[in-house]
């Protein structure tokens, strides 16, 4: 067992000076001011600090490839995560089943607990027999799809319309697409590659109109959906005028579109897989959008070798802390919110996860609010954080520290039950009744 005594426990909705107690099975046994120390019980001393959930990352695109997922674990545990949810591709040939159970095998190392969603690239009646078999057998709620990509309007409506009939949610990358396909062809042609012909071919219009066209599809099907990494205003008033008709939309963003620059000459380069930096106009509209809760979550987007994503991934935390709570923008419960509860509640894990209170995951951050500002790493045009990371309790025991060594074990496989079986005919009646009004 373990007492994290002493801290401050800030959840989404309120701050508590109260000490947890973490049972040996892994889940949070009490919580209560001044708890007596069990008989051979450790203690975790959290004087001055901050006692969050554990960050809950709604976004990686790892895949199956066990190197690259045990080296990624310390990085994701020391930036506060302890839970991924993966996006994992089936090759063209191979069903969804197989796919996670290839990636399920190369996960068993990561160090944090994991989960999925499964990329859906194509549809026919192997994807649908897949979805059915990835919905009741492995614990996958969500599939992901591009906006446009391969597939046309009618089928990437029967994806959705499976999905709502299994209880499960599409997810949309909305910066892609067939248009920002034929753009890229042409740069192509013209010479022109790398990271300007991704923002030439991915400009903000672009995603408004992806992300608008997912929100729209999937409302005339009635189904909730997910959209992101949102970049750009024009994405933002596409969600936030799609919630205004009542329709259930969830969306992300990357921590570096909230303070990076395109113009930036030293900033990050962005792969294909997510959306290119944009100019700083935008980033008064995406601060907006995650304080009023238009944009719930903030994702990493981390793949590959993870340095792609390096800002989102080792300065989430601190990127929100810094530009968001200390700036005033955000209250030390909205970042929690941002950083794991709502996307726990998302993809309805919570309160599993994405809480604290008896019953759920013992996974904590223990955060140093006073840590005082510092660039994030030594490369020039690095982003400022503040605060820090300090302990993380992963499964009721301490697998990062900023003091001591630490094992980390494995990390556990999140099963994330489909949404209700009244969902689908439920929210169908709320989405006509949003069109009626609309």
């Amino acid at each position: 067992m373990l007492l994290v005594r002493g801290g401050t426990v800030v959840t989404a909705e309120a701050s508590f000076r109260i000490d947890v107690l973490c049972g040996d099975d892994g889940e949070i046994a009490a919580i209560g001011p001044s708890l007596d120390i069990p008989a051979g019980c450790d203690v975790l001393d959290a004087g001055g600090l901050l006692v969050m959930p554990g960050g809950v990352d709604p976004h990686t695109r790892i895949g199956a490839d066990a190197h690259r997922m045990a080296c990624m674990g310390p990085a994701l545990l020391a930036a506060g995560t302890t839970t991924i949810i993966d996006c994992v591709t089936a090759p063209r040939g191979q069903g969804l089943r197989a796919a996670w159970r290839d990636w399920r095998h190369a996960a068993r190392g990561a160090g944090v607990d994991v989960s999925a969603h499964m990329v859906v690239g194509h549809w026919d009646v192997d994807v649908a027999r897949g979805m059915a078999e990835v919905t009741q057998a492995c614990g996958v709620n969500a599939f992901r799809l591009s906006c446009g990509g391969a597939m046309d309007d009618t089928q990437v409506m029967g994806v959705i319309d499976h999905a709502l009939a299994l209880g499960a949610l599409c997810a949309f990358d909305g910066h892609g697409g067939q248009v920002a396909a034929y753009l890229r062809a042409g740069l192509h042609r013209a010479g022109i590659e790398g990271a300007e012909a991704q923002a030439l071919s991915c400009a903000a219009p672009i995603e408004g109109s992806g992300i608008a066209r997912a929100i729209m599809m999937a409302g005339v099907l009635g189904a909730p959906v997910h959209v992101g990494p949102v970049s750009t205003r024009d994405g933002v008033d596409a969600i936030a005028a799609a919630r205004l008709r009542g329709q259930r939309v969830s969306a992300e963003v990357l921590p570096r579109h909230l303070v990076l620059e395109a113009d930036d000459d030293d900033a990050p380069a962005c792969d294909d897989g997510l959306p290119p930096l944009r100019d700083g106009a935008q980033h008064a509209s995406l601060w907006g959008a995650l304080a009023a809760g238009v944009l719930g979550m903030s994702a990493s987007g981390a793949g590959g070798d993870g340095t792609d994503a390096m800002p989102d991934l080792v300065g989430r935390m601190g990127l929100l802390w810094h530009h968001g709570v200390r700036a005033g923008r955000l209250s030390a419960e909205e970042f929690v919110a941002i950083t794991s509860a709502n996307a726990a509640r998302a993809f309805n894990i919570h309160p599993r996860k994405g809480a604290i209170m008896v019953g759920a995951d013992a996974d904590l951050l223990l955060w140093d609010p006073q840590a005082p500002a510092r660039v994030l790493s030594s490369c020039r045009g690095a982003p400022t954080v503040s605060g820090a990371v300090r302990h993380v309790v992963r499964g009721g025991v301490v697998a990062w520290s900023s003091t001591h060594p630490c094992v980390a074990g494995g990390g556990a496989y999140v099963d994330r039950p489909c949404f209700g079986r009244d969902l689908a005919p439920r929210v169908r009646r709320r989405a006509h009744l949003a069109a009626e009004g609309g």
